[in-house]
């Protein structure tokens, strides 16, 4: 059997059209994953972000090492592309600020978001 190189084409592009029209080739992670986790500098803080219902979306949290409790937190999200999204924590060397980052597209416009640290030495 003989095929052409424009019919090849043509198989070619629409394997193409249908990929990307289909959407991810990925499947979330189960709500309550920890995507990421990292403690601070100091060892007084535990930064985490973690998979919720909605499909990349998480929830972003600061807890005290110490005392076991989320000190703050806030809903990030990015959006889903053709890969899964890889998260990674960041500190600053003085434990106030923890930056997340989501890769949801090669590298490409990656998603950022800070939360600081409430200190406190009791």
């Amino acid at each position: 059997m003989h095929f052409s190189s424009r019919f090849l084409t043509l198989i070619f592009a629409t394997a193409i059209a249908l990929v990307s029209c289909s959407g991810p080739l990925w499947k979330p992670p189960i709500p309550g994953s920890v995507m990421a986790e990292r403690s601070s500098p100091d060892n007084n803080f535990l930064a985490r972000v973690i998979a919720t219902e909605a499909k990349g979306t998480y929830t972003f949290e600061v807890r005290n090492i110490r005392k076991g409790h989320v000190l703050t937190e806030r809903t990030i999200a990015a959006p889903v592309g053709y890969h899964a999204h890889i998260v990674s924590l960041t500190w600053s060397e003085d434990s106030q600020i923890v930056t997340a980052t989501i890769d949801h597209d090669f590298g490409d416009d990656n998603r950022v978001f800070d939360l600081r640290t409430e200190r406190t030495d009791s």
